[in-house]
């Protein structure tokens, strides 16, 4: 039987049509595949673009606060959780590890080349000092010796900063001491700021000494403070220091009248004390080494610095807590402590310098009360030697008697035995202090127009 066209066309009409359906079917499957993954690759891109961004914005300047700060902190993960351990975000995480290796490399260097920079400085300033004391021994005039005092006390700052430099790059301070008394280790430190006419000190409690091992530590961290202490507040207004008894030991306190510290500040100079793993980095821009040196001797030498309470007069109020196992007693200590090695504090009696151990100690913690002209003025070790009396008779505990010594030229109602001790009542004032020195400088200039200088040049 002859099928039947019209029936075997629409049978491959439908066959054709069931065909182009499931082709149409299967093209179309494959392009929603092809625009899913399109999008997810998009997604990918934008992804990886945003990681990007995050990587420059937040992780690379959290990064650089860190290392900046140098301490540990947190640094942001990457901004696409889904993202973690592909091999973008690894690259990432490689790029912040060659950063934090330049970085640390780069501290290390900074660290090495302040080191050597303080230490030539010291050394600098040490060979200056030997000069210095060289030409107090060759000269006597007053004029010419003051102005050797304000060079050895400008050698001294020298000296200070080139410490605190080394101290922040891990390095010791470099001198060592004997067992000195607190005030000696207060006056040692004064005499090594620049505005040093403004430090009133009021009250010192003379029954202790300091360790010779932390003398030098604590002159610095004093220095320091009466440093900033000095520049934050205004000119015309003083700086008080005395010593309070605690029950672990004494506390030295710094006050000033200036403008005191914000918040902000507060927390900074904090951490400038108390952030053991400080670096250069972290000291700002110019940096600043004061507060840092201070927390890293009182942290190796075991005594506490703080200045997060104001002052009783407005300003800011810097303690320096010392235990009882840096202290010893003061009358086992050397009366001339190895702190005279730097500038000390000494008054000035019409025109002429006197040193602050035969000066009244009121001439000297409160200059404004003395009735004659009073300074402070850096004292040099060839100035002391060639200054120093004969010993002098010591109190049971140790302590010097005080001993009446008037130049008969310079006062005629002076008493015939000069040796001999002073009544208690009787105490000397500045100007009779200085006498002795005053006879002699004046002997000395009379003895100058008749005879020719060590030099070999008259004098005019």
């Amino acid at each position: 039987m002859t099928p039947n066209l019209p029936d075997v066309a629409a049978w491959l009409l439908f066959a054709a049509l069931v065909a182009v359906a499931a082709l149409a079917l299967r093209y179309r499957i494959a392009a929603a595949r092809r625009a899913e993954r399109v999008a997810s690759l998009e997604q990918a891109l934008r992804a990886q673009d945003e990681e990007a961004r995050h990587l420059l914005e937040r992780r690379l300047p959290a990064l650089q606060d860190v290392l900046s700060q140098g301490r540990p902190g947190d640094i942001p993960g990457p901004l696409h959780p889904e993202l973690t351990g592909t091999p973008f975000v690894q690259a990432q995480d490689g790029v912040l590890d060659l950063f934090r290796k330049v970085a640390e490399d780069a501290e290390q260097a900074s660290q090495g080349l302040l080191l050597a920079v303080a230490r030539k400085l010291q050394g600098l300033a040490n060979n200056q000092q030997m000069k210095i004391t060289e030409m107090n021994r060759r000269h006597d005039a007053p004029e010419f010796l003051q102005d050797l005092m304000d060079i050895d006390h400008t050698n001294a700052q020298i000296l200070r900063r080139a410490v605190g430099m080394a101290v922040i790059c891990k390095a010791w301070p470099g001198r060592q001491h004997n067992d000195t008394p607190l005030y000696d280790v207060v006056r040692g430190a004064v005499g090594r700021i620049l505005d040093y006419k403004r430090v009133q000190i009021v009250r010192i409690e003379d029954s202790r000494a300091v360790s010779g091992r932390a003398v030098e530590a604590l002159v610095v961290s004093l220095a320091e403070l009466l440093e900033n202490a000095t520049r934050s507040s205004s000119p015309s207004t003083p700086v008080q220091v005395h010593v309070q008894l605690t029950h672990g030991g004494v506390a030295v306190v710094i006050e000033d009248a200036g403008v005191g510290l914000n918040a902000a500040e507060r927390e900074k100079a904090s951490r400038l004390l108390h952030d053991e793993a400080l670096g250069v980095a972290g000291l700002g821009s110019p940096p600043r080494f004061g507060l840092a040196a201070c927390g890293a001797l009182a942290r190796r030498y075991g005594f506490k610095v703080s200045v997060d309470s104001a002052s009783a007069f407005g300003g800011m109020r810097a303690v320096v807590n010392i235990p009882s196992a840096l202290l010893t007693d003061a009358t086992k200590a050397p009366r001339t402590p190895a702190v005279t090695t730097v500038p000390a504090v000494i008054a000035s009696v019409d025109g002429h310098p006197v040193p602050a151990a035969d000066a009244e100690p009121s001439a000297i913690t409160t200059a404004s009360a003395a009735p004659v002209p009073a300074a402070l003025a850096p004292v040099t070790p060839a100035v002391a030697a060639a200054e120093a009396e004969p010993a002098r008779p010591t109190t049971v505990g140790g302590l010097p008697k005080r001993v009446r010594q008037r130049a008969t030229a310079a006062l005629p109602d002076a008493p015939a035995a000069a040796g001999s001790p002073a009544p208690v009542a009787a105490r000397r004032t500045p100007r009779e202090a200085a006498a002795p020195l005053d006879a002699f400088l004046r002997g000395s200039q009379a003895a100058a127009h008749h005879r020719p200088t060590i030099e070999g040049t008259p004098e005019a």
